[in-house]
């Protein structure tokens, strides 16, 4: 008798235990079922198109979007990131590497960080933004967003922001610069906007400023400060180029007299609409393998400077409108999209690579 009893409780233990260790395989299946990213050959465009894109150093290509997190493309099919990854915000606007292998994006709602296994919040000093002129602004300005990115020459992060200035991030402790630049609001503050951040062959980073404030270089030392009386266009600066002789292009938002500003480290000389650019409203500037200049406009058509003229970029007799990204990859094809979808151009044709 107490042998069929022991063996009775024997056997209620046994099924126990499996009863529990399949509740835990369930929720570890439901876990990762969370952090898998999905995996298809062509993707719909979010709902705000895409924002800007990154060549990573085994060739395959990142694409943040406003509003639908990002995508990595690996030459065959995307795999799609959200906040439900670990992304910090579905809303991106920039992306870089550092020297550790990591990624870094620039969110809605401050830094993720990527060590190609799992992304890490890492939020900015927070600023008020409920009440005043920055509410009514907000989101389209907010001190609290990431706009841009770069790493200077020792690998620190630069972060630029949608109304807080500049932060320098060495991975502990952020110190905040350009607070103060460009024109203050109705508030009496100035809420500094940076767009764009870019580290040039020397090793100086290269700030633009929406907010009125021009162009900022700082050198590891100190800033300088260019504004139109110093020879740019107009002070409200979308975005910043070196092309391969080390020249600096400068594009605007369109406002007023501007139009696409080059610096030789000496003087600044600016192509306006008269001279054939095609639209002054600058928002992506690449040089392609043949020295040509690509340029891509919010509200304008793709266009390419040879160094001589201005043309509308068209296949089959199609433009592209609306590029906020253009990137080479390593086999010199050139990528551009934005709101209204990313395409690649192999230098005969033009493939959509979304639906």
């Amino acid at each position: 008798m107490k042998f069929i009893i022991r063996n009775i409780t024997l056997l209620i233990l046994f099924l126990i235990v499996n009863s529990c260790n399949g509740q835990v395989e369930k929720k570890e299946k439901r876990s990762l079922k969370v952090e898998k990213a999905s995996e298809v050959n062509k993707i719909s465009i979010p709902k705000n198109g895409f924002s800007n894109a990154y060549l990573d150093k085994d060739g395959s290509l990142w694409f943040s979007s406003n509003g639908g997190g990002v995508y990595h493309y690996n030459d065959k099919t995307f795999k799609h990131y959200t906040e439900k990854n670990g992304l910090s915000s579905n809303r991106v606007f920039s992306i870089v590497p550092d020297l550790k292998n990591n990624l870094w994006f620039g969110t809605q709602n401050g830094l993720t960080k990527y060590d190609r296994k799992q992304f890490k919040h890492i939020p900015l000093p927070y600023r008020d933004t409920l009440s005043g002129w920055a509410a009514k602004m907000n989101p389209v300005l907010s001190p609290n967003a990431v706009h841009s990115l770069a790493t200077d020459k020792k690998d620190n992060l630069w972060i630029g922001t949608a109304g807080g200035g500049a932060y320098f991030y060495d991975g502990t402790n952020f110190k905040s610069y350009l607070t103060e630049i460009g024109r203050k609001q109705e508030d009496s503050l100035y809420h500094n906007w940076i767009p764009f951040i870019r580290k040039d062959s020397k090793g100086n980073m290269w700030f633009a400023s929406m907010t009125h404030g021009g162009v900022s270089r700082y050198d590891g030392e100190t800033f300088t400060h260019y504004m139109p009386e110093d020879g740019l266009s107009d002070d409200m600066v979308r975005t910043i180029y070196e092309d391969r002789f080390r020249k600096i292009w400068i594009g605007f938002n369109g406002n007023r007299a501007s139009g696409l500003t080059v610096y030789d480290g000496n003087v600044f000389k600016t192509y306006s609409i008269d001279e054939g650019l095609c639209n002054q409203r600058v928002r992506a500037i690449y040089e392609d393998k043949n020295g040509n200049l690509w340029l891509g406009s919010h509200l304008g058509n793709l266009c390419i400077f040879d160094g001589q003229n201005f043309s509308e970029f068209t296949s089959n007799g199609q433009p592209y409108s609306n590029i906020l990204f253009i990137l080479g990859d390593l086999k010199d094809n050139v990528w551009f999209g934005g709101s209204d979808g990313i395409w690649k151009y192999d230098g005969e044709s033009v493939m959509k690579m979304t639906k």
